[in-house]
């Protein structure tokens, strides 16, 4: 698989693309994971296409989708009305027949035998839904853990469809049936002519017919007889009647399959005979890329249980988790990693071990999760994701303030305060599992918390002060009111022990006595 180019999407719908599988002339096909890990192969329309490249793109799944899935690629899901349109189909976890044969050699007798027998069947379900596949080669035949798989249905075409004009030719030169050549209709017998043309190719690791340049090529095609001597019966009589010139002459896929695995004519038992006989064909060993689920695994059980218990604390430090589990990776210092119980020793063993898998990428002094498909991908990971997604993001808030309060000098007007730091501190005390707070936001926080509780002080004191003086105000207040002049007319006590005198009859007071 190779690395996404920098124009490529990260995601097309529901499925989060890894890397590169191949590139044809339609689009390009990727290795991507959907919400349930799943590994599949989504194949992607090029931007800008033309409306005539849509409608290819349409019939190719339509085609495909009316296809059972006997040693063939299935079909999960299509969206031809995105914007970028792409079919997703079942991941087939091996090399092309082609790099199998590079690796491994040509197939010899039980092996060629049942690659036969699993191409042909996948030829029979192909034509029983009314499919022509046209681009039977190599190439299209994948040596998958459970036997080969026929992919790429390009230029398939259903036998409602109008078929290949006069002139024009569709398919691979050096597997095209010689009525392809002429520029004549083709049914489904040029399948049966290509599946002649692949067997003698595995048999052989050559093109049934060669020669220096096209001319040659088509005149062997067309006149030449390819060399059949290294196959046994019955095999070699089933090819040579598959590569027959006139298409007439040649077997149906049915016949085909029949004359392999033997029994009745009824389709179905065929397809399952087929399906078992191919299933035994085995990729060469070191060809099936593993998925990165299995190679984050593989990491991760090669840990010591120390280091192994602290890859949550590490990894979960590089993600910025997004609505609908569209969680992204981020970059981070390695000095952001240390939180006390992580040290750079551990942080730096941790992360040469996920390096080594290409699962963790260093640039510019920065460490990141190397493919934005990991959360995805890898079960373990995205439950801790799950598990602490709420926390994440109150984590990476908490990370986005301490790293401005070093960066302005650590001041104290970018501090935590308030309900603010009352939140940061209840969730650092209870709402994490495996999220942890590095040295610089464990600082932040007891900076805060040692200013709110200078603050405290502060207000206490002088609350006290200020109650004191509301005393002394109260009590001058009431010493004026009752010390202050007296309105005129007010009537006031007389003094203690003293009468008021008595009044008169008439009301007036006497005058009192002289004694002398």
């Amino acid at each position: 698989m190779a690395a996404l180019a920098p124009g490529d999407p990260r995601r097309i719908g529901e499925y989060w693309l890894a890397g590169r599988l191949g590139e044809g002339g339609q689009g390009i096909v990727y290795e991507a994971y959907d919400a349930e890990s799943r590994r599949v192969a989504v194949k992607v329309l090029r931007a800008g296409d033309g409306v005539g490249t849509r409608a290819r793109f349409a019939k190719e799944a339509a085609a495909a989708r009316r296809v059972a899935p006997f040693c063939t690629a299935r079909v999960i899901e299509a969206d031809l009305d995105a914007p970028l349109p792409y079919i997703v189909s079942e991941y087939v976890g091996g090399p092309s027949l082609r790099r199998a044969v590079e690796l491994d050699g040509p197939y010899e007798e039980d092996r060629l035998y049942r690659l036969a027998t699993g191409v042909a069947t996948a030829l029979a379900a192909i034509h029983q839904a009314s499919v022509i596949h046209r681009d039977l080669k190599p190439d299209n035949v994948l040596i998958g853990p459970d036997g080969p798989r026929v992919i790429d249905f390009g230029i398939a075409r259903t036998r409602e469809m109008s078929l290949t004009t006069t002139g024009h030719m569709a398919g691979t030169p050096a597997f095209m049936a010689p009525e392809i050549v002429l520029g004549r209709r083709a049914g489904p017998e040029v399948d049966v002519w290509a599946w002649g043309a692949v067997t003698v190719f595995a048999a052989t690791g050559r093109e049934p017919f060669g020669g220096d340049g096209v001319a040659a090529l088509f005149h062997g095609i067309l006149a030449g007889e390819p060399d059949l001597s290294m196959l046994k019966e019955p095999l070699r009589g089933l090819v040579a009647a598959a590569m027959a010139k006139d298409p007439r002459d040649r077997p149906s896929s049915r016949r085909l399959l029949l004359g392999l695995v033997g029994g009745g004519d009824e389709l179905a038992p065929l397809l399952a005979a087929g399906t078992r006989t191919a299933e035994l064909v085995r990729p060469p060993a070191g060809a099936s890329p593993p998925s990165l689920a299995t190679l984050a695994e593989e990491v991760y059980a090669g840990l010591v249980p120390g280091d192994r218990a602290l890859v949550p604390r590490v990894l979960l430090r590089m993600i910025t988790p997004g609505e609908g589990g569209d969680d992204l990776p981020r970059r981070v210092r390695p000095d952001d990693l240390l939180d006390g119980v992580v040290g750079s020793e551990t942080a730096e063993r941790v992360l040469s071990a996920f390096a080594r898998m290409d699962l963790v990428a260093r640039e510019g002094g920065e460490v990141s999760v190397a493919n934005a498909a990991l959360p995805r991908a890898w079960p373990r990971l995205r439950e801790w994701i799950d598990a602490e997604r709420d926390g994440l993001r109150f984590h990476r808030r908490i990370g986005e303030a301490a790293a401005l309060w070093d960066g302005h000098g650590r001041r104290p007007g970018d501090l935590y305060q308030g309900t603010a730091l009352e939140t940061a501190v209840a969730w650092a005390a209870t709402g994490r599992r495996h999220v942890t707070l590095n040295l610089l936001e464990s600082a932040f926080l007891d900076a805060s918390l040692a200013l709110g509780r200078v603050r405290g002080r502060r207000r206490r004191q002088l609350t006290a002060a200020l109650a004191a003086l509301l005393v002394l105000a109260l009590a001058s207040a009431v010493v004026a009111v009752v010390q202050g002049p007296r309105p005129p007319g007010s009537v006031t006590s007389p003094p203690r022990g003293r009468r008021p005198p008595a009044p008169t009859r008439c009301g007036r007071p006497t005058r009192p006595r002289r004694c002398c």
